[in-house]
């Protein structure tokens, strides 16, 4: 008789959904949940030794210019080597962790677009486990707060040459529109014998304990995990920070303006005076609200998926 596989579950993010936290539970409880056969990988080292071989094998495949290149072979010798290291026994739990599955925040933000590469970088990530995939979840955000975030994210790691306005960002979602139904949609494609679990990032405050708990599953507490440390190593930029650094970039070169912005951001810290970053007009940012409630009610109307509700 053919040995039981481990029970496998992707955490896919998205970006700017508390994902960071997540993954900080998971890291800081992985030796206690181990001890209970559930294997939690370091977002690090799965993004490192599993999403991004994936990822380079898709760009290879687009015809993008990247040095490194993974063929198919390489890539089926990569993800063996990644799931064979975790030496999870029959049955026993892996929890794969990594917002970067279907693109990079800078992607969003170029293209107006909810990774624009996803038709190609989820099913490479999803065909290279080496175990059926059991359950697949994943936080939505609205879409006006996604992007401005991910725009900070953008300035965050963006190459001085490669620096771009947010008037560039905000045309081209609003020319098209984002949608999370289509993503959702490729998810399920993409993972066919998953249950795909979604919800809110708004509401994420009220579903922190039922979301962990989902994913560490029945037989941990998740109510009993050690919580992470608090930090305050990457605050939320303010929208007068990210005036400034534009402005900068504007009068002394992009290159110039993104070698300070740390010393930017500290000079205005997020705070009651200067609020986080919102580049939308009221009536932007309405319609975005708007558009993104519609898209909520297509979800549950049209997909057959686990959506939780605080």
């Amino acid at each position: 008789m053919a040995k039981e596989p481990p029970y496998v579950i992707v955490h896919g993010g998205v970006h700017k959904t508390a994902t960071s936290y997540v993954q900080s539970i998971l890291q800081r409880n992985a030796n206690k949940m181990r001890k209970q056969g559930v294997h939690y990988i370091h977002h690090r080292d799965t993004r490192k030794d599993y999403t991004y071989p994936c990822q380079l094998n898709g760009y290879q495949k687009l015809g993008l210019k990247y040095r490194t290149k993974v063929s198919d072979k390489e890539l089926e010798k990569v993800a063996k080597k990644f799931f064979n290291k975790i030496k999870a026994k029959p049955g026993e739990r892996i929890i794969l962790s990594d917002e970067n599955l279907p693109g990079h925040c800078g992607q969003c933000v170029r293209s107006g677009e909810l990774y624009n590469r996803r038709e190609m970088l989820v099913p490479i990530f999803a065909n290279h486990i080496i175990y059926p995939v059991t359950e697949v979840h994943i936080a939505i955000r609205n879409y006006a707060d996604f992007f401005a975030s991910a725009y900070v994210e953008f300035l965050r790691s963006a190459s001085g040459e490669h620096i771009m306005s947010d008037t560039v960002m905000k045309r081209a979602v609003l020319s098209s529109l984002p949608s999370w139904l289509p993503y959702l949609q490729l998810l399920q494609k993409s993972f066919p014998k998953a249950r795909l679990v979604i919800w809110r990032h708004e509401q994420f405050r009220a579903l922190s304990s039922t979301v962990i708990g989902n994913l560490i599953g029945p037989g941990l507490d998740a109510a009993k995990l050690s919580s992470p440390k608090a930090t305050n190593d990457r605050p939320s930029a303010s929208h007068r920070a990210v005036q400034e650094i534009l402005a900068r970039a504007e009068r002394i070169g992009g290159e110039a303006a993104i070698a300070q912005r740390v010393e930017i951001q500290d000079a205005f810290p997020r705070s009651p005076l200067y609020p986080g970053y919102d580049p939308w007009t009221a009536d932007e940012r309405d319609h975005l609200v708007r558009t993104y409630e519609k898209d909520i009610l297509k979800i549950r109307s049209q997909m057959d998926l686990t959506f939780l509700e605080p």
